[in-house]
């Protein structure tokens, strides 16, 4: 009973959809709909438009910043970079086997060292240690990136060889809390999992090789 213009935000988008499901097109393209939206009614929309999509069976092409939007909406994902391309797949894809750097900081939170190859392990100078490369390095490496994403860093008080640090601050993200880690001039997020850091803030942080991704320069 109210015209288009005397609409809430969402109540715009959904009359927006409608407008364009009545044509019956094969494809609809969605740049960015949500962003203007407060963050209960965004998420509730996010599960509307994907429920309208199995029903409907269309494709959807959706544009998208927010890499929250696109892992919960999405089959498949393109990132994009300079206006190509640099990886296409399914979101745990994506998120779990960047191909590259840009991929995988653009795609998550990450930790990363830089790394040159010494001794068949890999050595970071900024911590003066060395690190285990994953099982699927590239082969020939050199000099590059060590990449581990926060929740595969562990609270590791027992490890013989691990990450000195000093806790800095913790942030509450819902069910989850990250730990923010200083360890020299290198600062480390870390994501709990129920485990919690010592009460003294003296840290030992490690991780397993086969959670990390290395990439050359």
């Amino acid at each position: 009973d109210r015209a288009v213009t005397k609409c809430s935000g969402g109540e715009k988008q959904r009359v927006a959809l409608a407008r364009a499901l009545a044509y019956d097109p094969e494809v609809l393209f969605f740049d960015e709909p949500l962003s203007a939206l407060d963050y209960r009614l965004r998420k509730t929309l996010e599960k509307e438009l994907k429920d309208i999509q199995r029903e409907t069976g269309k494709t959807f092409i959706y544009i998208t910043h927010s890499l929250e939007e696109a892992m919960v909406m999405s089959d498949r994902i393109g990132v994009m970079r300079d206006g190509r391309l640099a990886q296409v797949g399914s979101p745990r894809e994506v998120y779990d086997q960047p191909k590259t750097r840009f991929v995988s900081e653009f795609f998550g939170e990450v930790n990363a060292f830089p790394v040159v190859a010494k001794d068949g392990r890999l050595w970071c100078d900024e911590l003066s240690m060395a690190f285990d490369a994953p099982p699927d390095a590239p082969a020939g490496f050199s000099k590059g990136s060590l990449i581990v994403r926060p929740e595969h860093v562990r609270f590791d008080p027992g490890a013989a060889e691990a990450i000195r640090g000093e806790l800095f601050n913790e942030y509450l993200l819902g069910s989850r809390v990250q730990y923010q880690v200083r360890a020299g001039a290198t600062t480390l997020l870390v994501e709990g999992r129920g485990d919690e850091p010592p009460a003294d803030g003296h840290v030992a942080l490690t991780f397993a090789p086969e959670n990390s991704f290395l990439f050359a320069e």
